[in-house]
């Protein structure tokens, strides 16, 4: 099973929270997964489990979700990329690949531009696809995408999203839809991988194929698999990963 952590970490609205982080595995250069919207390190389980022979693997939970209490504010992206930032330092992690998840990949870019180090980015399912601009529209896609998931990863998505609250995720989705993510990327020049599956209902192909092509060193791979894929799909995300980072 994952070593769970809590480690002090000092943000940058000057309160002081105890991040939960979950890691497996030893050796090598870390790989820190970074989870989505409302949900927290428990979504990253099945994959810890398939990264960490391969060497140290961490999946925090970011203030305000899991483990992670909130730091008495919502924290939009920029909040939450700082404060994966802070962790990470906190934890000792100087060089590292980052792997973000739906939301998280928002969280992970903008990590990656806040903070050098990063050898490897990996975005998963990103979302703030320009053909679902408000929420209603992603809320739509995520509920036609739930019957294609691993019913074990609902039953985590439901815990985890009571604990963040349905108003706070709201406010994030709100935030981060007004972010103008094709335009951000194009300062991430690091080797960085855009990963659909197949059957993603919330990042559309054309999305993905489209912000592959706005990262200096970006390229896309499609491999079978739902939205989720760090979870209902975890040995073909980590195949890639692994290919890709490692």
């Amino acid at each position: 099973m994952p070593d769970d952590v809590l480690t002090p970490v000092r943000l940058r609205t000057g309160r002081t929270v105890r991040v939960h982080h979950r890691e497996s595995g030893s050796g090598g250069r870390p790989l820190v997964l970074v989870h989505g919207l409302g949900m927290s390190g428990r979504s990253m389980v099945p994959a810890l489990h398939l990264l960490g022979p391969g060497g140290r693997t961490l999946a925090p939970d970011l203030p305000g979700y899991g483990r992670t209490h909130g730091p008495g504010r919502t924290l939009g992206v920029p909040g939450l990329a700082d404060a994966l930032c802070r962790w990470m330092d906190a934890v000792g992690l100087d060089e590292v690949d980052l792997v973000g998840h739906s939301l998280g990949a928002q969280v992970a870019a903008a990590a990656t531009l806040r903070r050098g180090g990063v050898a490897h980015l990996v975005l998963v399912g990103p979302t703030r696809d320009p053909s679902a601009p408000s929420w209603l529209h992603q809320a739509w896609r995520l509920l036609q995408d739930a019957p294609r998931e691993d019913p074990r990863l609902l039953l985590v998505a439901v815990r985890d999203y009571l604990c963040a609250g349905p108003l706070t995720m709201l406010a994030v989705l709100r935030h981060a839809l007004r972010r103008p993510e094709e335009q951000a990327v194009r300062e991430v020049d690091v080797p960085a991988l855009v990963l659909r599956g197949d059957r993603d209902t919330v990042a559309g192909q054309a999305w993905c194929e489209d912000l592959a092509r706005r990262l200096p060193q970006g390229r896309l791979e499609v491999v079978p698999g739902p939205h989720g894929l760090v979870f209902s799909a975890s040995e073909v995300f980590a195949d890639a990963v692994t290919g890709f980072c490692r």
